[in-house]
C-alpha cells in the first residue's frame, strides 16, 4: 500500500502532467519509482548546462537522460522551463512551483534506443530506429594548451556553439585568438602567450593600460620581470627601490695640495643625478643609462653608472696621488635583476681614470670612484648588461599580472 505522502505526490504529479498536456498512458506513465528522486518546492542552485522550453515534466526528464552530462534538472510547473544540470547538486533553495529531479539512470521505454547510451559529454543522444546517434551540441572540458585558465573552462559544464570563454588564459598570458566553441564541438585553435612588453597591454583593453607596475615575460632572460609601464606608452622601465646616484662634483682638485676648491664657473661635465627608474630592454637583456625621464639632476645630468672629476688646469704640476672624488652607487636590490659581473668600466674625458670599484656579494650593489689626473674625466660602463637573480624576485603582488579578457563583438544589425 502506498504511503499517504506517496499518494499526495502522485496526485500532485497527475495534475502537473494533465496541466502540461503530457499524455500519460502505458509504459510512458510516470512510474512511482521515478518520483522517489523528486523534490517539490525547491530549486537547485547549480549553473544549468542547457535551458529550454519543455513540453512537460516527462519531456524535461527525457531530455536530461539524453545528455550524458545531465544528472538532475529544475522544472518550473507554470512556465515549463527546464534547466538541465550536469552535477547532482544538493544545494537548493525554496522556490514555489519548481520541481527538482535526479536522473540516476536511463532505463525504460521513455528513452527508446537511447536507453543506456554512451554518448560523449558534448553530445545528445538521438533515436534512429533501433539504433542511436550522438549529435554534437557544444564543447566540454579544457583544451590541451599550456597556461590555459582551467577555472574559466570549468565554469560551464557545456559550452554552446559560438560561445567564447572570456578569460581563456592564466593571468600574465593572452590568447592568440579567442577561445570559441566551434560547430565541430572542439575549441577553436589558440595559444596562451605571455605578455612580453608594455605595448601588449592594449590587447586586453579595460584597465590593463593604466600606468603602473606590470609583470612581463622576457624570453631572453627566461623569466618574469617587474617593469613600470607608462600610460599609452610601449616602453619598459625598471623601478629602483634604493638610492642610485652618480656624480662629477662641482669642485676642482688642486694637483699640488689635493685640496678641493669650489669651481667658479662650473665646468660643462659637472653635476649630480639620482635615478628612480631606469629604461630596461628585457629582450636585449640590458639597461640604458642616458634616458633621464625618471631622475633628478643638479647641474649637468650624469649617465647611469658614470662618475668623474676635474683637476685645476691653472696649476702646472700634477700630483697623480690625489684621490678620485667622482663617485657612483648602483643598487638593484629588490628588482630581481642585477648588473652582470662581466660588465667593465671605460674612461671618458681628459686624463680619465677608473678607481676602486667594489661589488657586493649578491651582486646588487656596485660602488666606485672615478676621475681625472689632468683635466675633466672619469669612467662609465661599457654596456649595462643584466641578469636575473632568482633569489631576489619581488613579491608577486607587487605588480600586476594582466588578466586578458576576450574581445567579443556583437553581431552587426543591418
Amino acid at each position: 500500500m502506498m504511503s499517504p505522502n506517496g499518494v499526495a505526490i502522485v496526485s500532485f504529479m497527475f495534475w502537473i502532467l494533465v496541466g502540461t498536456g503530457v499524455q500519460v498512458k502505458g509504459n510512458m506513465c510516470f512510474k512511482p519509482e521515478l518520483y522517489q528522486n523528486m523534490r517539490i518546492g525547491e530549486k537547485l542552485s547549480g549553473e544549468p548546462m542547457v535551458i529550454y522550453q519543455a513540453g512537460g515534466l516527462l519531456d524535461c526528464y527525457r531530455q536530461c537522460g539524453l545528455y550524458s552530462l545531465c544528472q538532475s534538472f529544475n522544472y518550473d510547473v507554470e512556465t515549463r522551463q527546464c534547466e538541465l544540470i550536469a552535477l547532482n547538486n544538493s544545494i537548493a533553495e525554496p522556490v514555489v512551483n519548481n520541481i527538482i529531479m535526479e536522473v540516476p539512470n536511463r532505463h525504460g521505454q521513455l528513452f527508446g534506443s537511447c536507453e543506456n547510451h554512451v554518448c560523449p559529454n558534448n553530445t545528445i543522444c538521438q533515436v534512429e530506429g533501433s539504433n542511436y546517434s550522438c549529435v554534437v551540441v557544444g564543447c566540454n572540458g579544457n583544451p590541451d594548451i599550456q597556461n590555459v585558465n582551467i577555472t574559466s573552462f570549468e565554469a560551464k559544464s557545456l559550452w554552446l556553439f559560438n560561445e567564447t570563454v572570456l578569460y581563456a588564459c592564466e593571468a600574465g598570458y593572452y590568447p592568440s585568438l579567442n577561445a570559441t566553441c566551434s560547430m565541430t564541438g572542439t575549441w577553436s585553435p589558440f595559444e596562451c602567450l605571455p605578455f612580453h612588453g608594455c605595448g601588449q597591454r592594449s590587447i586586453c583593453g579595460g584597465n590593463s593600460t593604466v600606468e603602473g607596475e606590470y609583470w612581463v615575460f622576457s624570453r631572453s632572460l627566461d623569466a618574469w620581470v617587474k617593469t613600470y609601464c607608462r600610460s599609452g606608452a610601449s616602453v619598459e622601465f625598471l623601478t629602483l627601490r634604493n638610492i642610485n646616484t652618480f656624480s662629477t662634483p662641482i669642485f676642482l682638485k688642486d694637483p699640488i695640495t689635493c685640496a678641493q676648491v669650489h669651481a667658479d664657473p662650473l665646468l660643462p661635465s659637472m653635476g649630480y643625478t639620482q635615478f628612480q627608474k631606469l629604461r630596461v630592454f628585457v629582450f636585449q637583456k640590458k639597461l640604458r643609462g642616458d634616458i633621464f625621464r625618471f631622475s633628478n639632476s643638479t647641474f649637468r645630468k650624469q649617465p647611469f653608472g658614470s662618475a668623474g672629476d676635474c683637476v685645476d688646469n691653472d696649476v702646472n704640476d700634477t700630483n697623480s696621488d690625489c684621490g678620485l672624488i667622482g663617485r657612483f652607487v648602483i643598487n638593484t636590490n629588490g628588482t630581481g635583476l642585477r648588473i652582470k659581473s662581466s660588465v667593465t668600466w671605460e674612461t671618458w674625458g681628459v686624463g680619465g681614470r677608473v678607481g676602486n670599484i667594489t661589488r657586493s656579494q649578491d651582486g646588487h650593489r656596485i660602488e666606485g670612484n672615478c676621475g681625472s689626473v689632468v683635466g675633466c674625466g672619469g669612467c662609465q660602463p661599457t654596456e649595462l648588461l643584466i641578469e636575473v637573480d632568482p633569489n631576489n624576485t619581488p613579491p608577486l603582488d607587487s605588480a600586476t599580472l594582466i588578466k586578458c579578457k576576450a574581445v567579443v563583438t556583437s553581431p552587426s544589425t543591418k
